[in-house]
């Protein structure tokens, strides 16, 4: 009961809640936007700029997994994965922040997306690739790529893609299941050594939920087939082995799942 004695449940103080971090993600939002304005209008040193709209990005994406926006999750996750990917800010970076600031602050603002409907919205927004896409004619594929070091999820990342893949990086199992959900991929690749679960136990529960259980799974591993993490996958988890034999076993997944 509060001090003026009216009682408040705690679905009220949960909403409460909720809204003040809106509120302060659209005060996120709106430094970012009022940034890549300067920079379009010189007003601010583009380094300067860099560097605070790097540290907006990473907060709006924290303050996105205490709320329930459906598609924000996913879309600042993908920001915060660009904007590690721009060393400056020319025409191109602008314009793609912008995409995003410009669908961050539709969805902080009531915008509605249908479950159905965020895949392909996230699919739409701005990507950092190391290929040129208008130099091949491919349906871009979707990997998500679960691994608990930064160092080799790049290294891992920078192979899938070279081969076209666009590629989301994650560390953590329990916030990949909830992109995942959202983003559906067209395949999960999972290292066997993870933070609170194993990549069996990551692979097993994909397998089991309706609504992942058609998505291929592959883990990225070193260790022995007799492991029993191993024998715990799923018959059909397809299995890339780092080394020297890294490049052959992709390419023989990718085959077998048909990611082409």
């Amino acid at each position: 009961m509060s001090s003026s004695g009216i009682n408040i449940t705690e679905e009220e103080v949960n909403q409460q809640a909720e809204a003040e971090i809106l509120d302060e993600a659209r005060d996120v939002a709106s430094s970012l936007e009022v940034t890549l304005q300067q920079v379009r209008t010189g007003g601010t040193d583009p380094k300067d700029a860099l560097a605070r709209m790097s540290g907006d990005v990473s907060n709006i994406r924290l303050k996105a997994k205490s709320v329930n926006v459906p598609g924000l999750t996913a879309i600042t996750h993908r920001l915060e994965e660009y904007m590690s990917s721009v060393k400056e800010l020319d025409d191109k970076a602008i314009g793609d922040l912008q995409t995003y600031s410009d669908k961050i602050s539709s969805l902080l603002d009531g915008e509605s997306v249908d479950v159905s409907e965020i895949a392909e919205v996230v699919r739409s927004m701005p990507h950092h690739s190391t290929f040129n896409v208008e130099d091949i004619e491919i349906d871009i594929k979707e990997v998500v790529l679960v691994v608990p070091q930064k160092i080799a999820g790049k290294v891992v990342a920078r192979e899938l893609e070279a081969c076209g893949y666009r590629v989301t990086t994650i560390m953590d199992p329990f916030d990949a299941i909830a992109l995942i959900m959202e983003l559906k991929p067209d395949m999960i690749m999972t290292s066997m050594v993870l933070p609170r679960m194993s990549g069996a136990d990551l692979a097993c529960a994909l397998s089991a939920m309706p609504s992942t259980k058609h998505i291929p799974v592959t883990a990225l591993t070193s260790l022995e087939p007799s492991h029993p993490d191993m024998r715990a996958l799923p018959v059909n988890v397809g299995v890339v082995r780092r080394g020297p034999n890294f490049g052959d076993d992709l390419a023989q997944v990718l085959s077998k799942f048909q990611i082409t």
